[in-house]
């Protein structure tokens, strides 16, 4: 099968499945209280279906992309990197809880209608499209948990002093315990996704590296994601853009100190 129709047959076929899982959830399902003009102009099922073709497509080529740099056979690298994009996905929805006052419940069965179909896309996507490479020699890396601990620290004391400077908007105010923890769970889970690149950003300087990551990886598929809130609500690109912005400095920069202590190892 050519590689191009192998490519949309799994995106439709993932596509599919997370409308399924959506439908599924029901009245489990949070849904706005008001709907952007698009929503109004062609319907929330449209917009979904245009947001799920557009952001699983682009998902799916940003890995096939850095896919080429990581180690391993194709398999291996869909299931690592397919499971921590689903979990950073999953990890993202809980923001609705501090921010919206969402249930929980609500959140949870969202997340996973979202993450087991990407997961599922990116694993069958390393499968079938992704080339295998040689595993490269071992360097002296940080710690997983330090990793974990820098991303969780830099991104959750970053976002949540944009959130008290008033750059975006929050519940502090309504709901500060979820919209407080929220963000240290987000940076952990990012820092996931970081380590399963493993040595795909070798041979890059730290600044080259920390933006490679910040906006080759993080950047876009946080952007694919996140750009749902402007189709879907209200008057909300502004604020989105700004999120989406201040995210890829927070990531950036935890990747930068990650450089630093990778170097540091290294001697």
């Amino acid at each position: 099968m050519p590689r191009p129709l192998t490519f949309v047959l799994i995106v439709a076929l993932c596509g599919a499945l997370d409308i399924g899982l959506h439908m599924a959830g029901g009245d489990l399902m949070p849904m706005p209280s008001e709907f952007s003009a698009l929503v109004d102009r062609i319907g929330f099922g449209a917009v979904a279906a245009i947001w799920i073709a557009m952001a699983f497509a682009g998902m799916g080529l940003v890995f096939l992309f850095w896919a080429r740099r990581m180690a391993g056979s194709g398999g291996v690298k869909g299931l690592r990197y397919g499971l921590a994009l689903g979990l950073m996905i999953f990890i993202a929805m809980f923001e609705g809880v501090g921010l919206l006052g969402t249930p929980l419940i609500g959140e949870l069965v969202m997340g996973l209608a979202d993450a087991v179909p990407i997961a599922l896309m990116i694993t069958l996507l390393g499968w079938t499209l992704a080339p295998a490479s040689p595993d490269g020699q071992a360097r002296g890396r940080p710690p997983v948990l330090l990793v974990l601990a820098v991303f969780a620290l830099v991104y959750g004391l970053g976002r949540n002093g944009v959130q008290m400077l008033g750059l975006i908007e929050s519940g502090l105010a309504e709901r500060p315990l979820p919209s407080l923890i929220w963000p240290f769970a987000m940076g952990a889970a990012i820092g996931v996704l970081f380590l399963a690149l493993g040595d795909a950003l070798r041979g890059l300087s730290r600044a080259t590296a920390a933006l490679a990551f910040g906006l080759g990886v993080f950047g876009a598929n946080w952007a694919l994601f996140m750009t749902f809130v402007p189709m879907a609500f209200p008057d909300a690109l502004a604020d989105t853009a700004l999120r989406v912005a201040a995210d890829i400095l927070l990531v950036t920069g935890a990747a930068f100190l990650v450089g630093v202590m990778r170097r540091q190892a290294t001697g």
